[in-house]
């Protein structure tokens, strides 16, 4: 028996509404992140550079509000033009 359906075997997968701007944020949350971690450590464990980390910690901090308040704005795109 063979298969008939005429669907493809993957959806392609796309970006819409992905900016570079966007796409740099991301980035920078997960990088200031690391360095919050990697520099909160060393700070611990040796007692210097407690103001790299929380230097880090601030942009990290920064830079999560901005991301998430971007993805609920999107979030809240989308439901209100389902609704029209």
């Amino acid at each position: 028996m063979t298969d008939t359906i005429d669907r493809p075997l993957s959806v392609p997968t796309e970006w819409p509404h992905r900016s570079s701007v966007r796409t740099y944020a991301e980035l920078l949350l997960g990088l200031s992140f690391t360095a919050a971690v990697a520099f909160g450590g060393y700070s611990a464990a040796t007692g210097r550079m407690a103001v790299a980390a929380q230097g880090a910690a601030i942009v990290f901090l920064v830079t999560l509000t901005c991301v998430v308040v971007s993805w609920f704005r999107e979030v809240d795109a989308e439901e209100s033009g389902s609704r029209d």
